[in-house]
């Protein structure tokens, strides 16, 4: 199957009123600095790139919370069903329509839309409807720009765009901080990272539209002063409730592992490592 398009979804910039222009401004800045792509159509609720192999790209952009694979077709009944028909080509068992029309402007309702795609691929195909236990969910959305078919949901973290709601200073010192940091970056914040000796911010990075680096420090009474020729004033710890790091700030500091135990902690890391 060639699909020609990727259909991505965000999640609470869409809560932000008037502020979501600038979350959507900053969201396709993030998407063009990760993947590369420049070519970012913003929809209403939806974002289109041209499809692309390494598609994968897309679940390290927070603010994104799933994307699929499409092929875009014309807004067009017939259209719609012989496509639907592609990419269900040699599939068996089950299947389970679900429309989703943005454009009201389409002669046909969401329920309607299911109705006549459902008995058409009935009549075509081997494959028979199951609303609930189904092998293979056809995805059908219509909005201003087309029509996109897909056949999977890949999910992302979700969360908001890096760098839409500032900066702080990341104390990194463990693969715990590497976590506080990522869970920074998701609720929107880039980061400053520095360290008592090398580290390495291979997993930070993946995640972040911008190039990091790291600052050396010899000592930890040498933070202050950096955050503040940074204008900084927030300080990221990767503490939890059994390890403190114990350091002297001035500094607003943030804990946001203090609440989760190892066993999440690992989880949260592999998830994120696998991206």
């Amino acid at each position: 199957m060639t699909f020609s398009s990727l259909l991505l979804r965000g999640g609470e910039i869409f809560l932000k009123g008037k502020n979501y222009p600038f979350f959507e401004k900053k969201l396709i800045t993030n998407i063009r600095g990760v993947t590369g792509r420049k070519e970012v159509k913003a929809l209403r609720g939806r974002f289109i790139l041209p499809f692309f192999p390494e598609h994968h790209l897309l679940k390290r952009i927070f603010g994104l919370t799933s994307y699929s694979p499409a092929l875009r077709v014309a807004k067009n009944v017939e259209e719609i069903k012989k496509n639907v028909l592609v990419l269900l080509a040699g599939k068996v068992g089950t299947f389970k329509i679900e429309p989703k029309r943005s454009d009201k402007s389409f002669p046909l309702t969401s329920p309607e839309i299911n109705i006549q795609l459902g008995k058409f691929v009935e009549e075509h195909t081997s494959l028979r409807f199951d609303g609930l236990n189904y092998d293979h969910l056809v995805g059908v959305e219509i909005n201003q720009d087309g029509a996109y078919l897909f056949l999977e949901i890949i999910p992302c973290f979700g969360g908001l765009p890096t760098g839409a709601e500032g900066n702080v200073l990341l104390f990194i010192d463990s693969k715990e901080s590497v976590l506080a940091g990522l869970l920074m970056m998701k609720r929107g914040v880039n980061i400053f990272p520095i360290a008592l000796t090398k580290a390495n911010l291979s997993l930070l990075q993946k995640f972040s539209p911008v190039p990091l680096s790291l600052k050396v420090i010899s000592n930890v009474s040498e933070i202050d002063q950096y955050a503040l020729d940074r204008r900084l004033d927030i300080l990221v710890l990767g503490d939890t409730f059994g390890r403190r790091s114990m350091i002297k700030t001035s500094l607003t500091v943030l804990s946001p592992l203090m609440a989760l135990d190892e066993e999440k902690i690992e989880e949260l890391l592999k998830k994120y490592g696998e991206a």
